[in-house]
């Protein structure tokens, strides 16, 4: 629910693959429906100067159907463009990290949060506010969207207790049932043989055992996480001046490694020995995100320098008990910074019931260019509103769930036989695709053909 399943694309390099022209368009559209947490947007944007892009015009236009995943990517679209003076290539790695896939996280990081989200609440109650901070967003949702939203965000910034590890533990006691006992090995099975079959060989044991028995993902030696990540929290209720919530309902099983963790450009980095990595799917991630936010502000190469030599893949990493401070820091209310300017880019979250109704508005008819769909989003596909929305000889990307532990092969092909099924009339050119090895289905729309 939090993050995406498969890795980040670059939207611009796959569509210029994709139909085979190197001459882009003066204007790139691209609607992306349940990309979770934007690393497509982060990812298309950093490698623009790649493609000789600076001068084309992007626009993103991001639907959700859950309000706590737009207020999510708001944060992290907000911490990823801070200007430098503002967080630092270090400092802004590890709280986008800490924020996108950590339980808990440090003190700092919460105090971060919690100035972030008191802004972000003047940014959706006060669009003006909204455009000086952040001028390439903007929220084209409904009314009910947007109260529920605000209510998210001020649950951030509030005082209401909010227990996360307590909440993972007793979701996974309900969920392994009579394996609770045994949960280590369950945990080095769904590793060992689902994930890095699957592909997923840099995610290593301790990393994510660690992960599944209390939501830490991402761990370094020299930081102590206390606080709970309150942007984690699901299904907000107003209660007088409190808030009541459900906790915790996102992904506890795949977990935040496969979107930035899997691919490196650095292949030092992808090394291992005997079995073992020399880096942690937590290194590789560090490295792409830094990589990232430095091709997005000076849209330059990036030349990774490493800190130490100090290699963790195949380390025993030791942790005790959790302990849990889960009130929110006291901290004074202060003005952030603006976000760094970003030329030509744009990026729109709209409310997805506009889907179904894009059949019958001109404006957005043949408009397109690539069309993403995550997986648990291919319900509300209808190769109708997708043949008439799409230009023609546009890309169509349906994410494929190979990293969902409980998939197997017969899932895997039913999932591909609804994917065939749901396309129905649609005249498109389907690309090679190998169900045991691709994280996407890929289709160009050619209505040409008979």
């Amino acid at each position: 629910m939090f993050w995406g399943i498969t890795p980040a694309l670059d939207l611009i390099k796959e569509h210029k693959e994709s139909t085979g022209n190197k001459n882009l368009p003066s204007m790139l559209n691209m609607l992306i429906i349940g990309g979770t947490d934007s690393r497509h947007v982060l990812k298309t944007i950093a490698r623009r100067y790649r493609h000789n892009a600076e001068s084309l015009q992007i626009n993103f236009y991001l639907m959700e159907a859950c309000m706590e995943t737009v207020a999510k990517q708001m944060l992290l679209l907000f911490t990823a463009f801070q200007p430098k003076d503002s967080l630092g290539s270090e400092q802004k790695t590890r709280v986008f990290m800490e924020l996108y896939g950590n339980s808990l996280i440090r003190q700092f990081t919460a105090k971060y949060l919690v100035h972030t989200a008191n802004a972000m609440v003047n940014m959706i109650t006060n669009y003006d506010y909204l455009n000086q901070k952040m001028g390439f967003l903007s929220l084209d949702i409904k009314y009910k969207e947007r109260d529920y939203l605000e209510n998210v965000v001020k649950f951030w910034s509030g005082k209401d207790e909010f227990n996360i590890v307590d909440m993972w533990d007793r979701r996974i006691r309900k969920e392994l049932g009579i394996r609770y006992d045994s949960k280590i090995g369950v945990f080095d099975w769904d590793l060992h043989m689902r994930l890095h079959l699957a592909g997923a060989r840099q995610i290593c044991d301790q990393e994510y055992r660690m992960f599944r028995l209390n939501g830490m993902a991402y761990s370094w030696l020299e930081s102590e996480m206390a606080r709970p990540n309150r942007s984690l929290v699901c299904g907000i209720l107003q209660n007088g001046q409190h808030f009541a919530h459900y906790g915790y309902l996102g992904d506890m099983e795949t977990g935040p490694f496969v979107t930035f963790g899997l691919e490196c450009e650095d292949e030092s980095l992808l090394r291992s020995a005997n079995g073992q990595n020399y880096h942690r799917s937590t290194d590789i991630i560090e490295r792409n995100l830094k990589q990232i936010f430095h091709e997005i502000e000076h849209n330059t190469e990036y030349v990774h320098v490493k800190k130490n030599d100090l290699e963790l893949g195949h380390a025993v990493l030791n942790h005790g008990k959790m302990v849990v401070d889960i009130k929110a820091p006291e901290v004074t209310k202060k003005e952030v910074n603006n976000c760094i300017k970003l030329k030509n880019v744009s990026i729109k979250f709209l409310t997805l019931s506009l889907l179904e109704q894009m059949l019958y508005k001109e404006n957005y008819w043949n408009f397109f260019n690539v069309v993403y769909f995550a997986h648990n989003y291919l319900r509300y596909f209808d190769h109708e509103v997708v043949g008439k929305v799409m230009k023609e000889d546009a890309l169509l990307v349906i994410e494929h769930p190979i990293f969902i532990t409980q998939n197997r092969q017969r899932d895997l092909e039913e999932y591909a036989k609804k994917v065939e099924d749901k396309l129905g009339e649609l005249k498109v050119i389907k690309f090679d695709f190998n169900l045991e090895k691709d994280c996407y289905m890929k289709f160009i729309k050619d209505d040409k053909q008979k």
